[in-house]
């Protein structure tokens, strides 16, 4: 091939970065969800029902987590992103009419399609960019820069979003929900400037089948199914708090101003966090740093439970909540080097999501058990997370010398 050419390309190839970056950015300003569990509560859901749409978004999730990705393996990553920047627009623009359970759970129908269509093919088109251009080296730099821009623009947008609702208003959350259509918008637009990176495959694996191949290394390797599970249920466990906290903060006095400064201070943390990773930690004794993590996160979710039960000042009760979650986030881009390693190039969307169905299974139960919780009392759906975090950091304990069998 022309020199020129192949120089072309690549300088085409090496924008992805950046085009991710701002997709991702512009996906996940969501200045709504500083106040998403009040608007569901004034738009007539109860609480236990606020997790029942959570049950809609795993089912979904489980449906077409993996054929989404396997149409990315064989359609391509590129138009599988566009596909879900087009429902994820969609979702928003649905949500501002949504007056009901029902028409509510047709917004996270949505939604959760067009998660399905990013998780794993996010990573892998990330992945296989800097593969392509031979610098595989560098994937937990490029997958922490992508995982940091989930949180450049939430810097600003809860504590932006706190201000234009903090009455709580129809006309507040409207307000929120045109901001939000707008960034949608921008990502659709800028998903056609994505540049298909090579994928690297021989013809027999192909012939052999994406699916079949990506279920045979989850299924043949132990020490990935622990990886999958211990990310799974990490986020789970904090997932569940996070699904109704803005009612519990606000119910025992926080104002929602306060929830906006101290997301939008947790968010630049991250960002500040993931984007220099590669810096904080080498390629070496990723498991050991996830399990620091996972012990943090049980021992802040002990002393959340512990400074509740002594009635102490919501400020202290929120910066511990906010250091919890810190510690699952700076798990993400850890585990995302680390599964990536070890998946295939022809079906690293299918093998991504395949963890990501875990991850939905596991969802169901615990989701209606903790919305079955906080019926009875709002603090008992912590017990809960707490239980989740030590089963995962005991029963799924990431040895430090990690071995996967079927790397590439």
């Amino acid at each position: 091939m022309d020199t020129k050419v192949v120089q072309e390309y690549r300088k085409k190839l090496s924008g992805n970065f950046r085009r991710m970056f701002f997709i991702q950015a512009f996906q996940n300003i969501r200045t709504i969800n500083v106040v998403i569990v009040l608007f569901y509560l004034s738009r007539g859901l109860q609480l236990t029902e606020v997790f029942y749409l959570s049950i809609i978004w795993a089912v979904v999730n489980i449906l077409f987590e993996v054929p989404s990705s396997y149409l990315a393996d064989l359609w391509g990553r590129k138009r599988t992103i566009i596909l879900g920047t087009f429902l994820y627009l969609t979702s928003c623009l649905w949500l501002v009419f949504a007056d009901s359970f029902f028409m509510l759970g047709i917004s996270v129908f949505f939604y959760a399609l067009s998660n399905a269509c990013f998780t794993g093919t996010d990573e892998a088109l990330v992945y296989d960019t800097n593969r392509d251009l031979g610098k595989s080296e560098d994937s937990l730099k490029r997958l922490g820069q992508y995982y940091a821009a989930e949180k450049i623009f939430k810097v600003l947008s809860p504590l932006i979003g706190a201000i234009l609702a903090k009455d709580l208003t129809i006309n507040q959350f409207l307000l929120l929900l045109t901001i939000d259509i707008s960034a949608a918008l921008a990502s659709f637009i800028l998903s056609f400037s994505i540049v298909e990176p090579k994928r690297h495959f021989e013809v027999e694996k192909v012939e052999s089948g994406i699916m079949r191949d990506a279920f045979r290394l989850i299924k043949n390797n132990r020490n990935l199914m622990r990886v999958i599970c211990n990310r799974a249920l990490g986020f789970i466990s904090f997932f569940i708090i996070w699904r109704y906290h803005q009612e519990f903060f606000v119910q025992i006095g926080t104002p929602i101003i306060v929830l906006g400064i101290g997301w939008s201070l947790f968010h630049l943390a991250g960002f500040i966090f993931n984007y220099f990773i590669h810096r904080i930690f080498s390629n070496k004794n990723l498991t050991a740093q996830i399990n620091i993590f996972n012990y943090s996160m049980a021992l802040f979710l002990a002393v959340f439970i512990a400074v509740w039960s002594f009635h102490l000042h919501y400020y202290w009760l929120l910066l511990i909540y906010l250091l919890a979650n810190f510690a699952e986030n700076a798990r993400w881009p850890i585990f995302a080097d680390l599964i990536n390693r070890h998946s295939n190039s022809f079906n690293r969307a299918t093998t991504l999501s395949l963890s990501n169905l875990v991850k939905s299974i596991f969802d169901i139960p615990l989701l209606a058990f903790a919305g079955f919780l906080v019926g009875y009392n709002q603090i008992y759906p912590a017990y809960l997370a707490l239980a989740i975090v030590l089963f995962a950091s005991l029963f799924f304990y990431l040895p430090v010398k990690l071995k996967f069998e079927n790397k590439f």
